[in-house]
Formats: C-alpha cells, sequence, structure tokens
C-alpha cells in the first residue's frame, strides 16, 4: 500500500508540475501539451505549405506557417513513440511507430485511427512510404516488412530479403522528384549492415544490393536518375550511381550486380557503383532533402547539418551547431534556411549565419563549419 500511494503522489506531483500538459494516463490516447513542440521529435514531412511531425508519446503536430506555431492532433489513439511520417496530400496521411502500429488520418491531421498493430511483436515499424495510387510500404525492425494496396485498409507481409540476420529496414523512400516518369513506381530502402534495397514497383518485387559497407544506413534520397545518396553512421555518406550495359565504369570504384529473382522482373539484373563522401565530421547522418537548386541538405546527430553540392561546386558544407542538438529531420525553407526538428523539439539554422559565426574573430560562437572539396574526386 505504502508502494502504490508513493507512486501515485508520484504521478501527481509530476502532472501538477507539467503545468497544463495532459498525458491521458489509461486512456489510450495521445499526451496532450502546450508544451508539445519541445519534445523529441522523430520525424517531419512537407506536403505543400504544411508540415506533420510526429514523435515521442504518441504526438502528431502540423504548422501552416512554417514551424512558427504548431498545432496538435484532437484525437491519436496511440502512447508511444512514433517514428515516421508520410502524407500523399494535406488531408492523408500515414505515421508508424513502435508495437508495429500505422495510424492514419483522413481530415488532414485532426483525427488518427489505427489500421495496423501487432503488440505481440513487440518491435517498431521505423519507415512508410506512400503512394497517391494507394500503395505503401511499412519498414521496421527484425526485418518486419509490410505491404498495402488500398490506402492502408489492408496490410499484408511483403518479401524484401532472405537474410538470416534479418536486419533492421531503417528507411523507406521513393522519388521526391514528381516530373521524373519513374517516380511513380519507384521504392528504396535503408538498413543495417550496409543494405540497401530497390524495387521498380512499388515494392512488390525487390533488389538486394550489396554496399560494401558494413554499418547501419539510416537514411537515403534520391538525387537523380539512378542515384541515391545513402546516409550511414559516423558521417558516412554513400553515393550510389547505377551503369548502363555500354557505360565505362572508372577501375578505382567499388561495384555490384544485382539481381531480381521473382516476379516481373525475372533475370534483370543492374549494375552500381559506389562512392564514399567524407563530409568532415563523424556525426551520424539521418533525413535529407532535395534544395530548390538542386542541392541537398542533410540533418545529422550532434547538431549537425550538412549540405552537399554534387553538380556545380562540387563541395560538401557542414555546420555543427553550437546547441549540438541531435537533429532527426529537415524541412527546406528557401535560401540557406531549414526547420530542424528532433531533440528538443524544433529549431531554424541558417548555413550563413552559421560559416559567418564560425568565422567572425569578434563572435565567441561555438559553431563549427567544414568544407570539403570534391573536385579532386571523380565521381561521374
Amino acid at each position: 500500500m505504502r508502494y502504490l500511494t508513493s507512486v501515485l503522489l508520484i504521478i501527481i506531483s509530476f502532472t501538477i508540475s507539467a503545468g497544463s500538459s495532459n498525458f491521458n494516463y489509461l486512456s489510450g490516447q495521445a499526451a496532450f501539451s502546450d508544451m508539445v513542440d519541445q519534445v523529441l521529435i522523430t520525424a517531419m514531412d512537407q506536403i505543400d505549405n504544411r508540415i506533420y511531425a510526429v514523435g515521442e508519446f504518441g504526438i502528431i503536430i502540423y504548422s501552416d506557417d512554417f514551424g512558427e506555431n504548431w498545432l496538435q492532433a484532437e484525437s491519436v489513439p496511440f502512447t508511444n513513440t512514433l517514428t515516421d511520417i508520410s502524407c500523399i496530400s494535406i488531408n492523408r496521411c500515414w505515421a508508424t511507430g513502435h508495437d508495429a502500429t500505422i495510424l492514419q488520418t483522413s481530415d488532414a491531421g485532426k483525427t488518427w485511427q489505427k489500421q495496423y498493430e501487432d503488440i505481440g511483436y513487440d518491435a517498431p515499424l521505423l519507415s512508410i512510404h506512400m503512394y497517391p495510387s494507394g500503395e505503401g510500404i511499412a519498414l521496421g525492425a527484425f526485418a518486419l516488412s509490410l505491404r498495402t494496396t488500398d490506402f492502408g485498409k489492408s496490410w499484408g507481409y511483403m518479401f524484401i530479403d532472405d537474410d538470416d540476420f534479418q536486419p533492421h529496414l531503417n528507411y523507406a523512400y521513393g522519388d521526391s522528384q514528381a516530373w521524373r516518369k519513374s517516380s511513380a513506381n519507384e521504392a528504396y530502402a535503408v538498413g543495417e549492415i550496409g543494405k540497401y534495397y530497390i524495387s521498380d514497383d512499388k515494392g512488390l518485387n525487390w533488389l538486394v544490393v550489396s554496399t560494401g559497407y558494413e554499418g547501419s544506413y539510416w537514411s537515403g534520397i534520391k538525387v537523380d536518375e539512378g542515384k541515391s545518396l545513402l546516409l550511414g553512421m559516423s558521417g558516412n555518406l554513400t553515393l550510389i550511381s547505377r551503369y548502363g550495359p555500354e557505360d565505362i565504369i572508372p577501375d578505382d570504384k567499388f561495384t555490384s550486380i544485382a539481381c531480381y529473382e521473382a516476379g516481373y522482373f525475372k533475370d534483370d539484373c543492374k549494375l552500381f557503383a559506389f562512392d564514399n563522401i567524407y563530409i568532415g565530421t563523424k556525426n551520424s547522418l539521418t533525413n535529407a532533402i532535395m534544395m530548390d537548386d538542386g542541392r541537398i541538405a542533410i540533418s545529422g546527430n550532434g547538431g549537425s547539418v550538412t549540405v552537399v553540392d554534387l553538380y556545380r561546386k562540387k563541395t560538401v558544407e557542414t555546420c555543427v551547431r553550437s546547441d549540438r542538438l541531435s537533429n532527426t529531420s529537415i524541412v527546406y525553407l528557401g535560401g540557406e534556411e531549414f526547420l530542424l526538428a528532433g531533440e528538443d523539439g524544433f529549431r531554424i539554422h541558417n548555413m550563413k549565419e552559421c560559416y559567418n559565426n564560425f568565422t567572425s574573430s569578434s563572435n565567441n560562437s561555438q559553431d563549427t563549419y567544414y568544407s570539403v572539396d570534391l573536385n579532386m574526386v571523380q565521381f561521374f
């Protein structure tokens, strides 16, 4: 009885100290707070002028003014950590989380419903990618992989890899450049032990590509036809390029051949080559977005933000912010400015300000700036 009383006192006192927070104990609903933009945010997705964000305690919020103000979803039947979000319109989004859970909204984020849950699996779904046509894939720990063809009304198991190790599948993505004809059907995924996966039919069949990297890839982004950047641990950044049968590949490149073994693409093989890019720091990389001018901006742990220019200046510029807060995701705001999310919520970042802080003799900021010249390396 004393133990129970002590626990109740702790809960009451914590609730009081949290001000207007409502942790919705035993209700099955996400925590609600007017300080919701200061919790751990795990992922963001931008659709038109709306930014959605998900995080711990089942929190889902959205902003229509580029992160200045946030509204919290009115009803989310989930209390654990959400891991990723994918939207096909302002009205329709899906989110993944622990207990192999998938949530969806069809009213612009106000209310959410569970589409899938497997509490007995005791592991999270880590990423989701949905297509406007209704197909979608959701990936997670221990090679858990699901696929839908009806906007998530039903989810079935999907085969990606027969690796006995059952590596975690950390991130799924498509082609963010909708004007490309290929964007309608392509799917990509990355995971543990350097695994990289490609599908040409929205996840029905998969190529398993050996990258030669033994660490984990946390994320990836398609940067051009046949080219992706894979984001890894300790600042490891890999450019993967697909080569045709008549293309000449430089002798110094690591190459890999991957072949479909079933389905429509049986006996179809593809050749890939890899370049490892040094970003100047050992901060792990977490998320990437395409800027208006074709550069790629990348968020990272320990306060790092990286901008990669593969085609014009061929440079990699990295700012390690003085706050050293880990960033899980990034949204481009225009110019050299970004919205970062992660540890302690959100912050606005400007690459020029970071550079000026680093080079100024009259500024005591602890921002650090690195620049790597890629012109010495033949990538293409």
